[in-house]
């Protein structure tokens, strides 16, 4: 059975299986940025004071949780039975960057593609010398043919990420329109050939003797366990593996508007000691790459020093609701705890270790990590406490703002919202703006770092 294709992180999609990977996995992540590192940079100290006010005011755990940007718009249609829109399937499976904060890329690594690649590197014991020879062409057949995607797969990269920002409209919806077609239809044919020589080495695995592993590759390959992409592009596409969602958007939103919300708030000042990254569950941030304050004028964002440099600062951030959402696979997981020491194939280790090929876990490995939930928000409300010198700073340059945005979480703009509001406060001004949108925002996810 075909299925779209991904990338493994940071590189173009792919499904790809055992020496393959050695090539197409074998990328840099940025540096960690500790406490350990000079001072931070104060946009990204906001970032990190952010993150340590929603872990210590909202209750977030460090050892789970990620804070995200950009902002993401939690408006995916509710799916029919058997059905799944391809913005919900790329937001659930694409793999989380491995960072406390972190930035999310629809066109990212795929947790079910990498979870079959990890499957693919298990040793496939047997004493039958004939056995052990078609099982390694059969390998190596996989092998080829993951190799032989690797081009389109680059090029439908490139110009997805040369024409599309913010992962609007995402990566498997673009491949439905008129550009991304042409991508598509030769990744699919190639996926086909691909999952055919898949289906070679599952059916040797039921002749081999390494405990767990035939079982494991039959529930992937189980069709029970897929899913249709419902939007109308997409009609023609071959079946994903299934995520679903404990809620969907508008039974959540249902839920609020019926008075069933818990309300929340966070505040954070520029004098507040920053956040210890170490005890996250990526033990570090390589920051965010996103202006922290920015406001809306003249058409565009344009980021705010002054908020950055503002030493009396105070901002809180209310929201009239806010919930995690789980997130999780269908049956075609079997889970990587059978497997956390291998057997691997010769080369392939369970952690980084000197001479491997490609290690399984933790940073930069083949299977790091996966979203197990997502936090999401309604209607927040932004409330900026600055200096009289700020102020006028600010609206002398700023006097025609439309919107504000702190973080992931952005009011008004070119979509509208709630103009911006200054009061005089004993200490300065003071800045307001709420949102009136009913389309709720997802600022975070949970993640479970494997194996497990």
């Amino acid at each position: 059975m075909s299925r779209p294709v991904r990338t493994i992180a940071g590189g173009p999609r792919s499904q790809i299986s055992t020496e393959a990977i050695n090539q197409a996995l074998a990328y840099s992540s940025p540096r960690e940025m500790t406490q350990a590192d000079v001072s931070l940079s104060p946009n990204a100290t906001a970032w990190n004071l952010l993150y340590g006010a929603m872990i210590e005011q909202l209750g977030l755990s460090p050892q789970k949780f990620q804070l995200i940007f950009p902002m993401t718009s939690w408006n995916w249609p509710t799916n029919n039975l058997g059905f799944t829109n391809a913005a919900q399937y790329d937001f659930c499976a694409t793999m989380p960057q491995w960072s406390a904060v972190g930035a999310y890329v629809s066109s990212g690594a795929t947790f079910d593609n990498a979870y079959l690649q990890f499957l693919n590197i298990i040793q496939l014991y047997t004493s039958n010398p004939t056995l052990q020879q078609q099982i390694a062409a059969a390998q190596n057949n996989v092998t080829q043919m993951a190799q032989n995607l690797q081009s389109i797969n680059a090029q439908a990269l490139s110009t997805y990420n040369s024409t599309v920002t913010g992962n609007n409209p995402s990566y498997t919806t673009w491949l439905g329109s008129s550009e991304g077609l042409p991508y598509a239809t030769q990744i699919n044919t190639l996926t086909l050939q691909l999952t055919q020589a898949q289906n070679v080495v599952n059916q040797l695995a039921n002749q081999q003797t390494t405990p767990n592993i035939a079982q494991a590759l039959a529930a992937y390959a189980t069709t029970a366990y897929y899913t249709k992409l419902s939007d109308p592009t997409l009609s023609g596409f071959p079946s994903v593996p299934g995520w679903s969602l404990s809620l969907s958007s508008q039974q959540w939103v249902n839920q609020v508007q019926g008075g069933g919300g818990t309300g929340g708030s966070i505040s954070i000042a520029n004098s507040s000691s920053t956040y210890d990254y170490s005890n996250t569950w990526a033990q570090g941030s390589t920051g965010a790459e996103g202006w922290f304050w920015s406001a809306y004028a003249n058409g565009s964002w344009q980021q705010v020093e002054q908020f950055s440099t503002d030493a009396s600062l105070t901002c809180s951030i209310s929201f009239k609701a806010w919930d995690t959402i789980s997130i999780t696979p269908s049956k075609w997981y079997s889970g990587t705890t059978a497997f956390r020491n291998g057997p691997f194939r010769p080369g392939y280790t369970a952690t980084n270790q000197p001479g491997s090929l490609a290690y399984m876990f933790g940073e930069g490995g083949i299977i790091p990590c996966f979203k197990t939930g997502m936090l999401v928000c309604y209607q927040p409300t932004i409330t900026i406490d600055v200096s009289e010198s700020t102020y006028q700073s600010f609206q002398q340059q700023w006097s025609a703002a439309a919107g504000i945005q702190v973080g992931p979480f952005q009011i008004g703009g070119s979509a509208g919202g709630s103009q911006l509001s200054w009061s005089k406060t004993a200490a300065g001004m003071s800045m307001n703006v709420a949102s009136t949108s009913n389309i709720p925002l997802i600022f975070g996810v949970n993640v479970a770092v494997q194996p497990q």
